[in-house]
């Protein structure tokens, strides 16, 4: 198993940040699936500039498994990791779009 944050930082903002490449590279090399996360509350909860964080309600969202190749075809960019992480980000921007 293995964590990844494909923003590579906290958002300023809370919104969601566009991902970074290393992501794709990793799953276009090891197509295995991968379960989409997402934590809401986090901004709340400790943003930008604080040492400590602050008693908030988090939601934790567990979408479906998803298959790398299917992201590497559905999404756009001249490169199989471009596609995949730009898929990977529309299906993120869903999950948290559902959300608000």
């Amino acid at each position: 198993m293995l964590v990844w944050f494909p923003e590579g930082h906290r958002s300023h903002t809370g919104e969601l940040q566009p991902f970074r490449p290393g992501i794709g590279m990793l799953l276009n090399r090891f197509p295995v699936p991968v379960v989409p996360v997402f934590v809401w509350g986090t901004h709340e909860a400790m943003p930008p500039g604080k040492a400590w964080p602050r008693p908030t309600k988090l939601t934790i969202v567990f979408a479906k498994p998803l298959d790398p190749r299917e992201l590497g075809q559905r999404g756009e960019g001249d490169q199989p990791q471009d596609r995949i992480v730009q898929a990977l980000y529309e299906h993120m921007k869903e999950l948290v779009d559902a959300r608000t």
